[in-house]
């Protein structure tokens, strides 16, 4: 079997210059899978856009044929009564007939699969991350596992918004740990108590606004676990018009908790967006010099949805992975224009080859 390629993140204490390389080493790592390439000539393609060239190009490439794997835009009809897009509305493709065992070793070896325990021997914090269906619960369980694990006092904070329960994800999930939450905050919350033990008593630190999107709360739980101080938070959203998204939900935390530089982190999420989350959260140890890690919820006997394990949403979440890495190549490396738009802004003119951004 092949061996699980994992995105890990380069120590703080390296030159920030040192770190994105080192990234950047990391995602060409996770691109050589075996089962990668397999996958790419499965759907159509060659091995040739994987083997040639520099990391970014390889990059650029593979977010160009990923497309073939944007199953959320080619079924648009993938959302909630509400008309919330959701994954786990995705259905199976008849493409993908025969392609199943495939796409599973594929999971497998790229990270999408089997990711429960950290590589930190010590954390800072621990984040569950605020999601749908049975998530809010199973994500609190992974971090107390983790908690239990590391032996020690670990800071564990609830990231969620504000985002309403579906109906399509109320029945039969939410409801049998959350009957009486209204929101995906109310829901992890509940899931925080359940998972950790705790009596459902807080104090609750808000900040109101006209506009829901913009308001925001901090949970505080009077109950600690093993030491380990419990908290919940529903974030702001950076734009009024829309609510919170999961950027906005990392920059509230790290706005509001006094993260020292080199502190370590670890997500907890389902385990397959564990690459995706990774490779968001690499952006943010860069800008403030810490280090992430993370996991995904050991696989429950009761499924956290009927879709989230069809080979379409494993496909559907390495495109967005290598969407992810683009991102982060888009953000910390810049490319040259032209000498002259290169002296109207002062800078001395960058060939078209990528070059950090420090």
């Amino acid at each position: 079997m092949n061996r699980e390629v994992r995105i890990l993140c380069p120590a703080a204490d390296r030159p920030r210059e040192e770190r994105i390389r080192a990234i950047l080493a990391e995602f060409d790592r996770w691109m050589s899978a075996p089962s990668l390439s397999e996958l790419v000539q499965a759907f159509g393609g060659t091995t040739e856009g994987l083997e040639t060239g520099d990391t970014v190009e390889k990059l650029r490439w593979l977010q160009s044929f990923a497309e073939v794997w944007n199953y959320r835009k080619k079924q648009a009809a993938a959302t909630t009564e509400e008309g919330e897009a959701a994954r786990w509305l995705l259905r199976q493709e008849s493409e993908l007939a025969g392609k199943e065992t495939l796409v599973l070793r594929a999971a497998g070896e790229l990270g999408l699969l089997g990711t429960e325990r950290t590589v930190f021997d010590r954390a800072d914090y621990i984040l569950p991350l605020g999601g749908a269906c049975m998530s809010n619960l199973y994500r609190c369980q992974a971090a107390r596992e983790t908690v239990d694990a590391l032996h020690m006092p670990v800071q564990v904070v609830a990231l969620s918004g504000m985002r309403p329960i579906s109906h399509t994800e109320r029945q039969g999930c939410v409801d049998t740990y959350a009957p009486d939450a209204v929101t995906e905050f109310d829901a992890i919350s509940q899931g925080m108590c359940r998972a950790f033990g705790i009596a459902p008593r807080y104090q609750d630190q808000v900040e109101r606004s006209e506009n829901l999107n913009c308001s925001a709360t901090v949970r505080r739980f009077s109950e600690k676990y093993r030491g380990s101080r419990l908290c919940a938070v529903a974030a702001p959203s950076s734009v009024p018009e829309r609510r919170a998204n999961s950027a906005d939900c990392f920059h509230d935390f790290f706005h509001r908790f006094a993260v020292p530089k080199g502190a370590k982190l670890i997500n907890c999420t389902s385990q397959i967006y564990c690459p995706y989350q990774q490779v968001r959260a690499l952006s943010l140890a860069v800008k403030y010099g810490v280090e992430f890690d993370t996991i995904g919820f050991r696989e429950k006997s009761v499924t956290v949805s009927p879709g989230l394990r069809q080979p379409v949403n494993y496909l559907q979440e390495i495109k967005g992975t290598v969407d992810a890495m683009n991102d982060f190549v888009t953000e910390f490396f810049k490319t040259g224009t032209s000498d002259t738009e290169e002296k109207e802004r002062g800078r001395s003119y960058v060939r078209p080859e990528f070059q950090p951004v420090l």
